[in-house]
């Protein structure tokens, strides 16, 4: 029988490949020690349906954004005294085994010990993208991003704030999502506790990156693109080359609240029209925002607390790429802000307290979450993602 034959048995004999993580088993898996025949195999990510797990930066983040995606937060469990690994080597087993699950799952292959493998298959643009918080990077002794402060309007629920680890899974399928959130959750259960789970979906609109959140308005308009994106999340200032940071902010929408609003009021909260997304300053959706225009009556087209008009960046250091969802869990709907950059103290932060203190959509908006990651750099073949922190 060949290798790729026997390790599935093998791995069930151990109860999972969380069994082999809790009993320190994965040192030196990179390496390939508990690694099937086929773990470093990748179908080419041109073909369609697959992204590949392997780059210079991690999938899921300023390649085309899916359609489903669930953010999922766990806190450490560690295993203390002599016999068991250091708190360091317990992050670094479970980066190898994440890993592992991650290039499976992205070409289309279950993972280890999988009770539903078919569910894999086509995993229609999984990926998988994971980021850690402040408390794993002083435990690795590696990296600085900080925390998230504390914004004016915040109603933080301590379910939906900062957790050690996280991973964004995104796919154009639900099922297939579905499938790889239950395989790694399964694979970590004896390794951390689960502190939320956050689930988004969106449309893009025809011919465009953008798409209508819950309150009807275009959203994404002038993300960064090509080279001004990479450089916004990747650039000066990146906690660690090729990595970037993850602010993970959760907006309860006040739905009914707005349905109130009539088309002219939501148009001068937001500085933009709803019907297509163009600035009140201009006519289409890809004019700039003018904050110096005026209407007839010499009044300014979009009012100092518009939405558009504290959101502009004040400089090029103040540039993020959007890639958020809409959520809906059945009692509360709104927004899951998602924005990657590579320095949040001169982007992100300032930006946010702006909008916290004077956006005129917070009247119908109350952020309840609330984190901040590193998200790690890409994986070469062959490697795991945060091998660089070892090294």
């Amino acid at each position: 029988m060949s290798t790729q034959d026997t390790s599935l048995p093998r791995r069930l004999l151990l109860g999972s490949t969380a069994a082999a993580a809790a009993g320190g088993l994965l040192t030196g898996f990179g390496a390939g020690s508990l690694r099937s025949a086929q773990a470093t195999t990748q179908i080419p990510a041109t073909e369609l349906g697959y992204r590949s797990f392997y780059g210079q930066y991690q999938s899921g983040i300023i390649d085309a954004q899916q359609e489903h995606a669930v953010f999922i937060g766990w806190d450490m469990r560690w295993r203390e005294g002599s016999k068991n690994q250091s708190k360091k080597q317990q992050v670094q087993a479970l980066l190898q085994m994440i890993s592992d699950d991650a290039a499976r799952l992205m070409s289309g292959r279950g993972v280890l010990a999988d009770t539903e493998p078919e569910m894999a298959q086509p995993p229609s643009e999984l990926t998988l993208t994971v980021g850690l918080g402040q408390s794993l990077l002083d435990v690795i002794g590696q990296g600085t991003v900080g925390s998230m402060p504390a914004f004016a309007n915040d109603e933080l629920e301590e379910q939906y704030q900062q957790s050690d680890l996280l991973i964004q899974f995104c796919s154009q399928d639900p099922t297939a999502l579905h499938h790889a959130v239950r395989a790694v959750s399964k694979n970590l259960r004896q390794l951390t506790t689960r502190r939320f789970v956050q689930t988004g979906f969106m449309r893009t609109m025809p011919g465009a990156d953008t798409f209508r959140n819950l309150f009807g308005q275009v959203d994404g308009v002038n993300n960064p693109a090509d080279q001004a994106r990479e450089q916004a999340v990747f650039g000066e200032g990146s906690w660690i080359p090729n990595g970037t940071t993850l602010a993970l902010r959760r907006f309860e929408m006040d739905l009914d609240r707005w349905d109130e609003v009539d088309v002219t009021g939501r148009d001068f909260a937001l500085g933009r029209r709803q019907s297509d997304g163009s600035p009140l300053s201009g006519t289409s959706v890809n004019d700039p925002v003018d904050l110096t225009a005026e209407n007839e009556l010499g009044l300014p087209r979009i009012a100092a607390n518009a939405h558009v008009a504290l959101a502009k960046p004040g400089h090029g250091g103040e540039t993020i790429h959007r890639r958020g969802y809409n959520f809906d869990d059945g009692q509360h709907a709104g927004l899951l802000f998602a924005s990657y950059q590579s320095d949040p103290r001169s982007s992100f932060i300032p930006v946010q307290h702006r909008l916290a203190a004077a956006d005129a959509l917070n009247t119908w908006l109350k952020p309840v979450g609330s984190a901040l990651y590193a998200i790690l750099p890409g994986v070469d073949e062959g490697g795991y993602v945060g091998q660089q922190l070892f090294s």
